[in-house]
């Protein structure tokens, strides 16, 4: 890893445990600088990542300013959220989950629409799954990105892809449960019906009740504390 990728890792690490709050500044470039001994150049260079990945907002000649990063981040600060744990948060995985009972029913209903051959080709393998949480993971986001793909939206696209180097972490710890796994079974057999039909409202329906289904599962999982409010705190779990 590069200096100034060390840097960048270090400064995400303070602001993620608190000690840069939201609305908070950090040092001038000059302390940072040698703060962290390294040239003011690098240290601009890491607060303008740190600004596109939307973790700081940058105005010349002003000290950064720490953003609220759930509110003023972008899909760049999702990833970088996942790569920093080594184990994703239970709760970030429910927040994961809520967003696909909004998202894939339309996905998966406007791909059907407009490929039925496609999405049953898609489904075909569902039935020689090896009973690994590993093999689920990989199958389920080839499907998610598939009916994505399919849908005439690239929209879809852009949003599931921000999630490319975190998904892996996500869906392995959701589908360590064998319980889940075969929800998930259940759910491609019924898709996959609905896809030989070519009912495409019927198979919106069973999207949206299963992503309804699997936030459910998960959240049943959490702890009093994580499931108060919208927000957590990282600061906390370190």
């Amino acid at each position: 890893m590069s200096r100034t990728a060390a840097v960048e890792k270090e400064l995400m690490k303070a602001i993620l445990q608190g000690d840069y709050p939201a609305g908070s500044q950090l040092e001038t470039e000059r302390e940072l600088a040698a703060t962290y001994q390294i040239g003011r150049p690098a240290i601009r260079e890491v607060l303008q990542r740190l600004g596109h990945g939307g973790w700081l907002s940058l105005r010349k000649g002003q000290r950064a300013v720490v953003n609220d990063y759930w509110f003023e981040g972008n899909s760049t600060t999702i990833v970088d959220i996942i790569e920093y744990f080594d184990e994703v948060p239970d709760a970030f995985v429910l927040y994961f989950l809520e967003m696909r009972v909004a998202l894939t029913p339309h996905y998966v209903k406007s791909a059907l629409k407009l490929h039925q051959p496609k999405v049953v080709g898609l489904l075909a393998e569902f039935d020689e799954l090896p009973d690994t949480a590993q093999a689920f993971a990989s199958y389920d986001w080839k499907i998610q990105k598939g009916l994505a793909r399919l849908s005439g939206n690239p929209l879809f696209s852009l949003v599931l892809n921000s999630f490319d180097s975190a998904y892996e972490k996500i869906a392995i710890k959701y589908f360590e449960s064998a319980f889940r796994r075969r929800a998930s079974l259940d759910y491609y057999g019924e898709l996959m019906e609905a896809a030989l039909r070519g009912d495409s409202r019927q198979a919106e329906e069973i999207a949206r009740a299963m992503m309804e289904k699997s936030y459910a599962l998960w959240k049943d999982e959490l702890s009093p504390h994580e499931k108060i409010g919208v927000k957590f705190s990282f600061a906390d779990m370190q």
